[in-house]
């Protein structure tokens, strides 16, 4: 009897340290998961700062929006008063050109 006790014993030993390896191989698993994503939410932490700040002048850009159409309605204007100007400079050449001959 004392001899079955140790064979129990001795299979139950090596079944618990067969049993502690794996678990040891999954905690060391767990610990290098944790680091890879400790380490992608470091990344990520710096590149939503970015964007964050690369967006901030999003809200600035309807103002400027504002100003845009306005200088491109004045660049229209300008545009057309530089084609008059033409025009009657155009229409002046040729009246002087016909009272020289």
């Amino acid at each position: 009897m004392n001899t079955a006790i140790l064979a129990v014993w001795w299979v139950a030993l090596i079944g618990a340290i067969v049993l502690i390896i794996v678990m040891l191989k999954l905690v060391f698993l767990i610990i290098r998961a944790e680091r890879d994503i400790l380490e992608l939410a470091q990344k990520t932490a710096v590149a939503a700062r970015g964007i964050a700040a690369n967006t901030s002048t999003i809200s600035k850009l309807e103002t400027a929006q504002g100003s845009a159409v306005k200088i491109a309605s004045a660049a229209k204007a300008i545009e057309s008063n530089t084609a008059s100007i033409e025009q009657k400079l155009r229409s002046l050449g040729r009246k002087l050109g016909e009272r020289r001959r």
